[in-house]
């Protein structure tokens, strides 16, 4: 019973002590302090009682102070939600952080952030800036914008400049981009935590952390060997190889391998032009790839570089033309025309040369290259004469090209079957034996 009473009467003190104010709690414990802070007051018995009391009643409002702190805390949080305007969503597999080295030595970081952003408010929202805040870059801003996706396309725009907002509770995609000429301290590995800040067109600021991937920089592009100056070239043959390479060079950069070219070498069947002798051989499924021309007499192989080397060694004599050959096959060396290594083979088989242009292209040009396909383009240009220009090529021609492919690393485009199809279709022209 005397237990009840007393658990009863420490519960009535409690709620007593919870009822009275922080202002009262906390006046009494700093009268307490000053009553001991003034000398000869308090007398040294009664010293002790009050600084205990001044304890108490500081400790009390200490506790009742933390304890409406804690009431406070989510109408705080509830006020700031309703003040928010937009809230964003981060999509770190689509975000990325990039370094590039510029022509002046600087270096640039960009990040872009991928993002879903929905408009809170029953107005509509535009965004203005981002900024990183993490890591911390110091250095010039070189660009920075917020580009919002179009409600009904998939357009991206500012909403400065292309009046790009987003709808009143609508959530749209957006892409957030930073560009800063400089790095952070240290350098970031496979990912980074970034923070970024993203501000609305009437200044308020959301802030979102995540993060994301770093991407590589890309490996350095071997520069091109030089060219040699044609006219320190004392061999008057020599000199007019290396002055037409050079124009086949030229016609390469424009009609290359990327638009399905080979330079100046081109098809007119039947009159009609047709651009890069391989270009029907990228589709290996295709069964006319495998076979061959049906008239090859209706095909003109086509190209004025090539007009003009075969003019001038016309002109030659036995002697000229041997240092006109060995001109063009040192130059069959995977270095400053490589990506005319076609061009060379095609001007070696057409003055009989061709074993020894193979030969060279196999032991010289590398394999599997993929930047100027050099070998690559040689071998598409045999596929388009196998295909149609057949005549050209005799048996121990044949024999040759097959030895040619034999371990090499590299699509054939079918000459395997083409020069199989070739060999039967001339077995059955053959004249029949005499009995």
């Amino acid at each position: 019973m005397i237990v009840e009473q007393s658990a009863g009467a420490a519960t009535k003190a409690l709620e007593v002590l919870k009822d009275i104010p922080l202002w009262l709690l906390s006046g009494l414990a700093i009268s307490a302090g000053i009553l001991l802070s003034i000398p000869g007051l308090i007398s040294v018995p009664a010293r002790p009682w009050v600084v205990s009391a001044g304890v108490v009643f500081g400790v009390l409002a200490v506790a009742r102070a933390v304890a409406m702190l804690f009431d406070r805390i989510p109408t705080w949080r509830k006020a700031r939600e309703e003040r928010r305007r937009f809230h964003l969503t981060a999509d770190p597999q689509q975000s990325f952080w990039s370094s590039s080295k510029q022509a002046d030595g600087s270096i640039i970081t960009q990040v872009v952030a991928r993002l879903a952003v929905k408009n809170r408010t029953d107005e509509p929202l535009g965004l203005a800036r981002v900024r990183l805040l993490k890591p911390r870059i110091r250095g010039e801003i070189v660009h920075e914008d917020v580009s919002v996706r179009a409600v009904n396309r998939n357009i991206y725009g500012t909403a400065a400049h292309s009046g790009h907002l987003i709808p009143p509770k609508m959530s749209l995609p957006a892409s957030a981009s930073v560009m800063i000429r400089g790095v952070p301290w240290r350098k970031p590995e496979s990912e980074v935590r970034v923070k970024i800040g993203i501000s609305d067109d009437e200044g308020y600021e959301q802030i979102v952390v995540f993060k994301i991937r770093v991407m590589s920089a890309p490996p350095a592009t071997p520069a091109r060997p030089p060219l040699e100056m044609v006219s320190s070239i004392t061999d008057p043959a020599e000199k007019e190889v290396a002055a037409v390479l050079q124009a086949e060079l030229s016609r390469y950069e424009k009609c290359g391998r990327r638009v399905g070219g080979l330079g100046s070498v081109h098809l007119a069947i039947d009159g009609r032009e047709m651009t890069g002798v391989g270009t029907d051989s990228w589709n290996p499924n295709s069964p006319k790839n495998q076979s061959i021309s049906d008239n090859p007499d209706a095909c003109d192989l086509r190209s004025d570089n090539l007009e003009a080397l075969m003019a001038f060694y016309d002109r030659l004599s036995p002697a000229e033309k041997e240092r006109f050959a060995a001109a063009l096959l040192a130059r069959i060396d995977g270095k400053a025309y490589l990506p005319v290594s076609y061009f060379i083979v095609l001007v070696l088989l057409k003055i009989g040369r061709l074993k020894e242009a193979l030969e060279r292209a196999k032991s010289n040009l590398p394999q599997g290259e993929i930047s100027v396909f050099g070998l690559s383009n040689a071998l598409m240009l045999l596929n388009g004469m196998l295909r149609y220009r057949h005549p050209d090529f005799t048996n121990e021609m044949l024999d040759e090209i097959e030895k040619f492919l034999d371990g090499l690393n590299e699509h054939s485009f079918q000459i395997p079957e083409k020069l199989a199809a070739i060999r039967t279709a001339r077995l059955l022209q053959a004249p029949r034996p005499q009995s």
